[in-house]
């Protein structure tokens, strides 16, 4: 019998033989037979796996894969014929990256010995280059390795054609200075044109070259504490490591807030910062000694930055190519006993006085302690070669110890002395002239007058059993005196060295000569830039003649303004030396509005220059020069007026 299960299975399948709307059994499995179709007997569950169904899924499955082999076969020819175009083909183009530029230089040089430069040039192009030239730019600071005083800016050579699959070397030598450890680059640039090709081309290349040790070994010497308003040294060397002159070399130093220049020996070349050293040969030393003072609060920073190298081309104080740097770092310490010195009301540092003058100086002092400072004591120690010591003197209850050229105040003459609270502060004075600048046919040269102020007492300790400890504060000032130059201006008719001409006294109307001579003596100290300038009236003519000849004397038309530059004057002219002088004529055509009268021949006369000691400017000015001839000894007594 039929179970239960085949009954279904058989109604199942009469239900599909004649449902409405379906295919018959046999349409739908009309391609079916019994050597594809695997039927179990049983007529289970079993999945009828049929060709259609294998049919449908292979077709993806080989399209994907005749993709993924048409892509790798395009790539491959594409690749191939790239190749192939890239060596073989004949219309291939040129370009600049089949153009090679090497270097072959040394890693790193040494200062003053020179090195050979090789630059090669491979045109790797199917056409050659024409025309082309070869440039090389050196870094600034080079010189020329067969001469070492040549600057070398750059090296060029004309290559002419440089045929397809050429290779060309360039040679050159050069010595190379900068810095420590600085790279420096060298850079070819190569100018061309590819053969049927009009337009010009360029390719360029660089190559680091690196400064193995400085030219110059800068050494700058200084205290790491200094007490704020103490007077230092800052101490620099220069010293060539070339074995080649090293030239227009200049030493700069940038100096920090609170500082006071003073002095420095040698004097600067612009300002009070700037050294030109000019020439420094090899294993050449050159020492500079900067003296000023610090201000600053207590434990405050300062730093001093020192430069050498190269001048520039554009202007003479500044640095072109850098040698080397140094940086210096002062802390600035407060003092236990805090002093300042004051000359002329003038703060430290920048004392200046003149010859015949009277200096005043005051000492400020301060106890900066917080414990009280007991049996204090004040001295000031002068010296120099201006110091007149018959004339310093004190106030205050001040003593001046001749013997050793000293003031000294104590609480025998001052009671405030005895004992400095906290914070209390106050003050002294004393007075003094400097010696003239010439004394008979002698000259003080540079004079100065040092001032050296110490502050000395004890300090009190919080422990009663310990001894009070000493303390103690120094400083001290130079007082610079400022050169005395003179300038005069006078006339002649009758002397001089030129042979004057016309009626004297002058007549209207008819023209008369005149010499008229400047004269510039000076004194203790070196003036510089030194220039005279004079203006003569509309009715007087510049005649042109000047002696001697050779002084730069020039007359502005626009202006009527004469110029006359001396330059440069040295001390004791006109002393022990004769005057610097220059004389030159002028004509006057007096007129019936100046009868009886005593016309002008040149006015607004005066000499500016600079002190090269003092740096101070220098300004003297003198009365017009008229008619009137009293330095002229042929001149008659009525020659003053202009007659009819």
């Amino acid at each position: 019998m039929d179970t239960e299960y085949e009954k279904s299975r058989l109604e199942r399948t009469k239900r599909g033989l004649y449902k409405p709307g379906e295919e018959a059994v046999g349409e739908k499995y009309a391609e079916l037979s019994p050597s594809r179709v695997d039927v179990e007997n049983d007529w289970g569950d079993t999945e009828i796996i049929t060709e259609r169904k294998e049919r449908s899924q292979k077709p993806g499955i080989n399209f994907f894969l005749k993709l993924l082999v048409l892509i790798a076969v395009l790539t491959a020819v594409s690749s191939g014929a790239f190749l192939l175009y890239q060596y073989f083909d004949p219309l291939r183009q040129v370009s600049d990256k089949n153009i090679f530029i090497t270097f072959e230089t040394p890693v790193g040089v040494n200062p003053g010995v020179p090195a050979d430069i090789v630059v090669h040039i491979a045109n790797q192009n199917r056409v050659g280059l024409e025309y082309a030239n070869l440039t090389l730019f050196y870094p600034s600071g080079t010189r020329d390795g067969a001469n070492s005083d040549k600057d070398l800016r750059d090296q060029k050579r004309v290559l002419g054609v440089i045929k397809a699959g050429e290779s060309i070397e360039f040679r050159g030598n050069a010595i190379f200075l900068g810095e420590e450890n600085e790279t420096k680059d060298i850079r070819a640039v190569l100018e061309y044109r590819f053969e049927g090709v009009n337009s010009i081309l360029t390719k360029e290349e660089s190559r680091p070259i690196r400064i193995l040790a400085a030219p110059v070994n800068l050494v700058v010497n200084a205290l790491k504490e200094i007490n704020s308003g103490q007077r230092f040294d800052l101490l620099i060397s220069a010293i060539s490591n070339t074995v080649i002159p090293l030239r227009d070399v200049f030493i700069v130093v940038e100096y920090p807030q609170g500082f006071t220049f003073i002095g420095a020996e040698p004097k600067p070349t612009f300002g009070n910062n700037i050294w030109r050293i000019g020439t420094l040969s090899p294993s050449g030393k050159f020492p500079i000694v900067i003296n000023g003072i610090l201000e600053g609060a207590d434990t405050e920073q300062r730093v001093f930055h020192t430069n050498i190298g190269v001048g520039s081309n554009k202007t003479e104080r500044e640095i072109a190519t850098l040698y080397g740097k140094v940086v210096s770092e002062v802390t600035v310490k407060r003092p236990f006993i805090g002093i300042t010195l004051a000359i002329n009301g003038k703060p430290a540092g920048d004392a200046l006085a003149s010859y015949g003058s009277r200096i005043e100086g005051v000492i400020t002092w301060k106890n900066n302690l917080p414990t009280r400072i007991i049996n204090a004591q004040i001295e000031v120690s002068f010296r120099g070669t201006a110091l007149d010591r018959s004339s310093v003197g004190a106030a205050n209850g001040g003593f001046y110890r001749s013997l050793d050229n000293t003031i000294f105040w104590d609480e025998r003459g001052d009671q405030t002395l005895t004992a400095l609270e906290s914070g209390e502060s106050g003050a002294v004075r004393f007075f003094l002239t400097p010696l003239p600048a010439v004394a008979g046919n002698q000259v003080t040269t540079n004079p100065v007058i040092t001032a050296e102020v110490t502050v000395r007492g004890k300090r009190l300790s919080d422990d009663p059993t310990k001894v009070p400890e000493e303390i103690k504060t120094v400083m001290s000032q130079t007082v610079r005196m400022s050169s005395e130059a003179q300038f005069v201006a006078r006339g002649v008719h009758f002397v001089g060295p030129f042979v004057n001409s016309g009626p004297i006294p002058p007549k209207v109307e008819q023209e008369t000569t005149y010499t008229i001579i400047w004269s510039v003596v000076n004194t203790s100290n070196n003036i510089v830039d030194a220039r005279v300038r004079g203006v003569i009236p509309p009715y007087v003519k510049w005649y042109g003649a000047v002696s001697p000849s050779t002084e730069k004397v020039t007359f502005d038309q626009t202006t009527n303004e004469i110029i006359w530059l001396p330059g440069s004057i040295p001390a004791g002219t006109g002393i022990t030396k004769p005057p610097r002088e220059v004389a030159f004529q002028l004509v006057i055509l007096p007129s019936l509005s100046q009868v009886s009268f005593t016309p002008v021949l040149i006015n607004g006369m005066q000499l500016t220059a600079t002190d090269s000691f003092t740096n101070t400017e220098i300004v003297k000015k003198v009365k017009d020069v008229t008619i009137e001839l009293p330095s002229d000894p042929k001149a008659p007594p009525e020659s003053g007026v202009v007659v009819e």
